[in-house]
């Protein structure tokens, strides 16, 4: 089997970054993909606080975007801070 995939059946992978609803989030960890290809993820947010833990939700929730926009996001909002 393959790893669990995205709304668009992209896969996912460790280390990708997804939106899940309103949030961007960071793959921790992911699991097999059934005959569907969804599986679950294990994520947490792209710019945690020192509160921040882990979950874990169904693959065909999430999208999956382009690291380097996120990096320049992430960039972007400690310049303006």
């Amino acid at each position: 089997m393959s790893n669990a995939t995205d709304m668009l059946d992209r896969e996912i992978v460790e280390g990708d970054f997804v939106v899940f609803y309103s949030a961007i989030y960071r793959v921790l960890k992911v699991s097999e993909g059934g005959r569907n290809g969804k599986g679950m993820v294990r994520i947490i947010l792209a710019n945690p606080s020192h509160s921040t833990k882990p979950v874990v939700k169904h693959s065909n929730e999430m999208f999956k975007i382009n690291a380097e926009d996120v990096t320049l996001w992430l960039l972007k909002k400690k310049q303006s801070t």
